[in-house]
């Protein structure tokens, strides 16, 4: 069945609860086969044209494609045996209905008892690298000229597997050095205080037990890095920009350790209804939301740090969250620098003299971020680039080398970039 318009949790959560799916391990493998298919969704369209017929699923339902997926991407990356493939064809019989399946029978059992490996045809050097890394062509073709061939092939093959999990403590409920993380399977990262990686998932992780209590706050590490160079004080007064879901804005409480105000822009109604609930979750007091869009404030008043992490393309989680690959394209790239740009300069203009504006995005894409700030520095002479700290990523491209980029094939988080200017 599908849902449009929702996260791919969201959905495997409403449909678990319209078919009554209780058990745990079927819910973790419903959810591996979406993240993963996901993943490599190219690959296994391609996979199953060729095997089956180029445009066997155009006119089909969303459960009939996503079941021809999960068949070649079990076959075709899993290598998973005949019984297997058997198996998962008859629970789809049960979940999606034997009649809506059954003009799909015969192409379905010439996919499942087809040969493993794809079959060699002729293609252009860019498509072949799409379909080796499963990303869009133009966005494979986007990298290769930000970043050079070598350099884009890692870039690229690195999406090809998730990210680490990593979180910090929230001390808005407890202290940094309490002793529960020792339950919790974690590793501390570049002596980052209360901020950890989570080794692995066992049956004994409690993970979701302190989550849920607002005890920790599972975030990316280049996100928690933001939030330190952006380094509130107790008493400052915060806008934050394109609030939700609301880590971001826990943690610029934390670190003011609930005294001052922070004043989040969120324009989703869903959006806005899930940072309220982050900020419930994790004791945030000093938060209040204006429910606008970020391009032209409301918010009045002269702000000691402006924080903007506007919308973008998201190329930095594609690691971590495949489905967005897919959802973005070249054209909508344009349109997201200039809402960035428009965005950026918006928030500059609540600035109090003497203060600091960070500016950071899930984007590798140069055009999402140094680009970006060279346009409003050239357009704000008040404005500055300064050092960072604290500094793990690279270097920013374009000599902007004050700013930091994080990637993926190098430092195993989402690909994040951050910008940090002061005013005057």
């Amino acid at each position: 069945m599908a849902y449009t318009g929702i996260g791919e949790r969201t959905a495997l959560l409403k449909t678990s609860q319209q078919l009554s799916i209780r058990e745990n391990s079927a819910l973790r493998q419903a959810h591996k086969w979406i993240i993963e298919t996901s993943r490599f969704q190219n690959r296994l369209d391609w996979f199953i044209s060729q095997n089956v017929a180029a445009g066997t699923l155009e006119e089909a339902s969303h459960g009939i494609r996503s079941l021809f997926r999960i068949v070649a991407y079990m076959k075709l990356i899993e290598s998973r045996s005949l019984a297997d493939l058997e198996r998962v064809v008859g629970w789809a019989r049960h979940i999606i209905g034997w009649l809506e399946l059954r003009p799909y029978e015969e192409k379905l059992a010439r996919l499942v008892s087809s040969k493993r490996n794809l079959p060699i045809i002729p293609l252009s050097e860019l498509d072949r690298v799409a379909l080796e890394t499963c990303h869009p062509a133009w966005y494979v073709e986007r990298v290769t000229l930000a970043f050079g061939r070598p350099a884009a092939l890692r870039i690229l093959e690195r999406d090809l597997s998730p990210v680490l999990t990593f979180a910090r403590i929230n001390g808005l409920k407890v202290e940094s050095n309490t002793p529960f993380l020792e339950e919790l399977h974690v590793s501390k990262v570049n002596n980052l205080d209360g901020v950890f990686v989570f080794d692995k998932v066992s049956k004994g992780d409690n993970r979701g037990e302190f989550a849920a209590a607002g005890k920790i706050v599972i975030q990316d590490l280049a996100s928690i890095v933001a939030g330190l160079v952006a380094s509130p004080k107790p008493g400052q007064v915060v806008l934050d920009v394109c609030a939700s879901p609301g880590n971001k804005t826990n943690h610029l409480a934390a670190q003011m350790h609930n005294e001052g105000e922070i004043y989040s822009i969120e324009v989703s109604e869903t959006r806005s209804w899930q940072w309220r609930k982050e900020m419930d979750r994790t004791g945030c007091s000093i938060a209040t939301l204006t429910r606008a869009d970020a391009a032209s404030l409301p918010v009045r008043g002269q702000m000691d740090i402006v924080l903007v992490d506007p919308p973008c393309s998201n190329s930095g989680v594609f690691a971590r969250n495949p489905a967005s690959k897919w959802r973005v394209t070249s054209a909508r790239v344009k349109e997201l620098v200039r809402l960035q740009a428009r965005i950026l300069q918006a928030a500059s203009e609540r600035l109090a003299e003497g203060g600091t504006l960070v500016y950071c995005t899930c984007s590798i894409l140069p055009e999402e971020d140094e680009f970006i700030v060279e346009a409003f520095l050239r357009k704000n002479t008040e404005f500055t680039l300064i050092p960072q700290h604290p500094f793990l990523g690279q270097p920013g491209l374009r000599g902007l080398t004050d700013c930091q980029r994080f990637y993926p094939h190098l430092h195993d988080c989402n690909g994040y970039f951050i910008a940090k200017m002061r005013k005057g």
